[in-house]
């Protein structure tokens, strides 16, 4: 699964989902409606070609087109605009459960002076989450300079703290110098669990929608129900629902116009894309205020 409890926060809260009866009921929904949600978005080909790309067998690493899905990318739209499609997830950490326990980190692009935390003139960067900057630690990073670099000849690393060092005689990070920083394939038993600010997704969103939908009533001997809590007045989720299916509807908007934009741009990226299946998408998660 793409996702799990830790997205369901902020205006998606699910209380107690620390209690296993909680917890067991929302990964039954997630099992359900994320499969369910990801064929209906990306189409049967697609899908089955993303789901089969990310589930590589390490020492293999998932095709950069499906990581800019799952993640997000910049792009020019049919307007000529830039425009950046957020990806299917949003998080401080972005990392993906791979095949045989091991875990991916999406590579990442530094410019000196530019990336929060990065010094220039200096001989160390720091990479630990303060100041702004990604948190590498735990992780081993492969680093293109010019070429790739060497560890323990053109620089050192540890991962304990996050400090990145030039060893070269006169080295010193430049202004505006540009880096390109992939990550070794990590055991997931090796990686701490990373501390999430914020994780957004449109999954979560439709998942929530049928979460809650269904907690609505309650099957009984004599039909659906409505239970009444002790000092409390139960209310309709209708308006509720309605803004988070909304905010999910425009998620999917971005999604087809990022895949129609790639299509007429790079027809070869995305060949599984199939143009007819947009209107069945709209259809399903069309702008409106869901009843029931």
């Amino acid at each position: 699964m793409l996702i799990d409890k830790s997205y369901f926060v902020g205006d998606l809260d699910i209380p107690n989902t620390g209690d296993l009866p909680v917890s067991e009921r929302l990964t039954w929904f997630i099992q359900k409606y994320e499969p369910m949600f990801l064929e209906k978005l990306l189409g049967y080909p697609l899908y089955k070609a993303f789901i089969a790309g990310l589930n590589v067998t390490p020492p293999a690493t998932p095709d950069q087109r499906f990581i800019d899905i799952l993640y997000g990318k910049e792009y020019t739209d049919l307007n000529g605009l830039l425009r950046k499609w957020k990806g299917l997830i949003v998080t401080d950490s972005p990392t993906l459960n791979l095949a045989g326990g091991y875990v991916y980190r999406k590579a990442e692009y530094i410019t000196i002076g530019v990336t929060p935390g990065t010094v220039v003139g200096s001989i160390t960067e720091t990479f630990d989450g303060t100041n702004g900057s990604s948190d590498w630690r735990g992780w081993v990073p492969i680093i293109t300079r010019i070429g790739v670099m060497k560890p323990d000849v053109d620089y050192s690393w540890n991962p304990t703290t996050g400090v990145l060092t030039l060893l070269k005689s006169g080295d010193m990070f430049g202004n505006l110098e540009y880096f390109f920083v992939q990550f070794e394939l990590r055991n997931n038993s090796d990686v701490n669990a990373p501390t999430f600010t914020t994780n957004q997704s449109p999954i979560a969103k439709y998942i929530y929608y049928w979460y809650v939908r269904d907690a609505a009533t309650q099957n009984t001997g004599i039909g659906q129900v409505i239970t009444n809590a002790e000092n409390a007045t139960n209310v309709s989720p209708r308006r509720k629902l309605a803004t988070v299916w909304n905010a999910m509807h425009y998620w999917c908007v971005d999604f087809i116009n990022f895949m129609e934009a790639m299509r007429q741009q790079s027809p070869s990226t995305y060949p599984e894309w199939q143009w007819d299946q947009p209107g069945n998408v709209i259809c399903e998660f069309g702008f409106a205020n869901p009843f029931f």
